[in-house]
């Protein structure tokens, strides 16, 4: 029987409350329980009509997970990944859908499940370093390497590699509904095939489950972010797993650790010597804008009253260019700061960028600081 009824009060309030415990899971840095995990890889094994694997191998990060396990023996038997999570994930859809509806369950999925641009780019970047075995289909053949139906589909699809044959957090956060509708609205029957997987997302990383051996990783001891969820750390690394895989990055892109633990050695011959235009904009923001003015990195291209348009082309056709203003009210010493805004590079005054920084165009931009 359907129940479309609108959520009360205090089931409104339980989303936003299970949209941050999710969002915690998703992003927590605790060691595995190593025993909850496996318990629960157990009861997923068994919910999707498998035996449990006959064993664990624990890894230190998910990137020496895809090492150990790039070449699994027949001993290990076919990857189980498509039946464990992805089949039991479409079947409990079904069911919670029959009775709560197609529309109410996509608002309570939208509003517990969020996208989450932290954990996207933590998880590109590992499966940008993962190690993906390359062998054809008739090469993993011939050395008796087990092929599950689901597996030559995965082949014959273009779906091979680690991450359709493993799980992140970020693949298994779609679990947190499931539990709001659970714990909130009743739906017992209808999610209790979820249990194993949701001890799984708790108490444990990654997961690459076979037939007999099921490889679980631990969390990454550290991770940072901005304010704006990008990965980020301005001293050190932004993630960094116990076996010590790290990645250094600025504002959400991967840069080279001497970048951030040396801003010092900056130049602006530095940055003119780079070839990779994003890590030239990373690097022009750690010296920061007027250092790199300063140190004639940048040309003059137009002054007016609201400030000085600094530009920079590098060939073939990257261009960058800075605003530079000055504040109004002066300090208490008073002098007045100077401030260095990073705007398009195809504007040609420095008010038709100024204007861009509070969203206005020239004109009603003039016209504002022609009455004050």
């Amino acid at each position: 029987m359907r129940n479309q009824g609108a959520l009360t009060a205090e089931q409104r309030a339980a989303l936003g409350r299970y949209r941050a415990r999710w969002l915690a899971i998703r992003r927590s840095t605790e060691p595995a329980d190593r025993d909850a995990a496996e318990q629960g890889a157990g009861l997923a094994y068994q919910a999707a009509g498998l035996q449990p694997p006959a064993r664990f191998v624990w890894c230190d990060s998910p990137v020496a997970l895809s090492h150990l396990a790039a070449r699994p023996s027949p001993a290990d038997g076919a990857n189980v990944r498509s039946a464990l999570i992805d089949r039991i994930r479409r079947q409990a859809a079904r069911q919670v859908r029959k009775r709560i509806g197609a529309r109410r369950t996509a608002e309570i999925a939208a509003t517990v499940n969020p996208a989450d641009a932290l954990i996207a780019t933590v998880a590109e970047l590992v499966l940008a370093h993962v190690a993906d075995d390359d062998a054809s289909l008739m090469q993993r053949y011939r050395r008796s390497e087990p092929l599950s139906r689901a597996d030559l589909w995965r082949t014959l699809l273009g779906r091979e590699g680690f991450a359709h044959v493993a799980a992140g957090p970020h693949d298994l956060s779609w679990l947190g509904p499931f539990e709001y509708v659970r714990n909130v609205l009743g739906l017992r029957a209808e999610t209790s095939s979820l249990l194993g997987l949701w001890q799984v997302a708790l108490h444990a990383g990654w997961i690459r489950p076979h037939e007999q051996t099921c490889w679980l990783s631990e969390r990454p001891h550290l991770l940072h972010g901005d304010v704006n969820d990008r990965l980020h750390h301005a001293s050190g690394p932004a993630l960094r797993f116990g076996d010590g895989f790290a990645v250094w990055a600025w504002r959400g892109v991967e840069v080279p650790r001497a970048l951030i633990e040396q801003p010092g050695a900056i130049t602006a011959a530095t940055i003119d010597a780079a070839t990779n235009v994003q890590h030239r904009r990373c690097m022009i923001e750690i010296m920061t804008p007027e250092r790199y003015v300063v140190e004639g990195g940048a040309v003059r291209v137009a002054e007016d009253q609201t400030g000085v348009l600094w530009r920079k082309r590098w060939p073939p056709h990257d261009v960058w260019a800075a605003v530079e203003v000055i504040n109004a009210t002066a300090e208490a010493d008073g002098t007045h700061k100077h401030y260095f805004l990073q705007v398009p590079p195809e504007l040609r005054t420095p008010c038709e960028a100024v204007a861009w920084t509070y969203g206005m165009e020239a004109k009603a931009y003039s016209k504002l600081v022609a009455r004050t």
